[in-house]
């Protein structure tokens, strides 16, 4: 019997679905955000199209949340996507450069309102230390894509 290791986590979005969906599919706006609350996204590439791939590179050198050494101080995850719904649903392939691992991401966004619900399935991890890894990951991230979008809504609430 296989046992499949997943993280699923919610959150409500203070903004539009459409301004959710640019911030996971633009790479100038992923580049602001697609990392864990103390790292910085300093390269980001995405060709939104079915097969087409996403590459995002964070620098860990002053993450409060250390990877592990063999992944060093800089990290590339990247993958292929393989459902596109626009604006509601993102799936992708998801590894990272160095490791023998590769899974899936599912991103499901629903309205609420002047809000957005959003729901991260990531399945397919290999063991429970990947699925912690990657719950240990996407709270800090999801952090970070929230803290964004209040900028981004207040910011062109001002305008």
């Amino acid at each position: 019997m296989t046992t499949t290791h997943s993280v699923l986590q919610t959150r409500v979005l203070n903004a539009p679905i459409e301004a959710v969906w640019d911030a996971w599919t633009k790479p100038e706006l992923m580049k602001q955000w697609f990392c864990p609350l103390g790292m910085k996204a300093i390269e980001a590439e995405a060709d939104l199209q079915i097969g087409g791939a996403f590459r995002i590179v964070m620098d860990a050198r002053n993450a409060l949340l250390r990877p592990p050494p063999e992944m060093g101080d800089f990290l590339t995850a990247y993958g292929t996507y393989q459902r596109i719904e626009y604006p509601n649903e993102l799936v992708f392939s998801w590894a990272w450069e160095g490791r023998n691992e590769t899974s899936r991401v599912t991103i499901t966004l629903t309205p609420n309102g002047d809000k957005t619900e959003l729901v991260l399935e990531h399945d397919g991890l290999m063991d429970e230390a990947s699925r912690i890894f990657h719950e240990d990951g996407w709270t800090p991230t999801l952090e970070n894509l929230s803290l964004h979008l209040n900028a981004q809504q207040a910011w062109e609430g001002e305008t």
